[in-house]
């Protein structure tokens, strides 16, 4: 058995250009309330682990999210209202379940992971579900580990009290890189990835550009 915390820390940028149907740049007249050029880093929701392995090639695993990262007041309230409001946010404000599957052998590994949603939060959001896959080789050179994975994700819609989320609700995919070297007690495990393909599930198109990660991990 294996239990994992996972803490993550976010720096989420945002680039907003308002332009006319020509392409000519434009002001809209309710200034910055809605989306504007911004960087927000901070604590997303933990989450808190607990994976089995009932056979050699198998683990499986559950938990949930731990609601600690920052959450906002209704975007589509306070939009209605015409004042200031923030759509990024780092939590869900809610508990949500975690459950994963994965396979692997010497040539090959596969994984599934599904995060749950239950509830609203206290600010009438409730978060989407998350469907994740992956299936790649694996290999060796010496004491680095390198993971090409080819990573698919559906996200459903996001609501605020029953209002679509703009934003939320996309099925995608693409490539993601990994190694994973020794420094001492710790693995330091860096990685890139790359959109391949993406189709929104409402009427927004949602885009993601190369994004990198590093995981620093310590086994006790």
């Amino acid at each position: 058995m294996q239990l994992s915390l996972r803490l993550p820390y976010d720096v989420k940028a945002m680039r907003v250009r308002y332009t006319t149907l020509d392409g000519a740049p434009f002001t809209p007249p309710y200034g910055d309330i809605h989306h504007r050029t911004e960087t927000l880093t901070g604590i997303s929701d933990p989450s808190l682990t607990l994976e089995y392995a009932p056979h050699d090639n198998w683990v499986v695993g559950f938990g949930a999210t731990l609601p600690f990262g920052r959450i906002e007041p209704d975007p589509v309230a306070l939009g209605e209202a015409g004042k200031k409001h923030e759509h990024i946010q780092f939590g869900s404000g809610t508990l949500q379940p975690l459950l994963s599957a994965q396979f692997a052998n010497t040539h090959v590994v596969a994984r599934v992971e599904a995060k749950l949603s239950l509830y609203e939060n206290r600010e009438g959001f409730r978060a989407p579900a998350t469907f994740v896959w992956s299936i790649g080789p694996t290999f060796r050179i010496g004491t680095v580990s390198i993971d090409p994975r080819l990573n698919g994700q559906r996200q459903t819609i996001g609501r605020w009290s029953g209002e679509i989320d703009e934003g939320s609700g996309f099925n995608n995919g693409g490539v993601r890189l990994q190694l994973s070297m020794p420094a001492g007690p710790f693995v330091v495990a860096p990685s890139v990835y790359r959109e391949l393909w993406s189709h929104g599930l409402g009427d927004e198109t949602f885009r993601q550009g190369t994004t990198w990660g590093v995981a620093l991990i310590r086994t006790f």
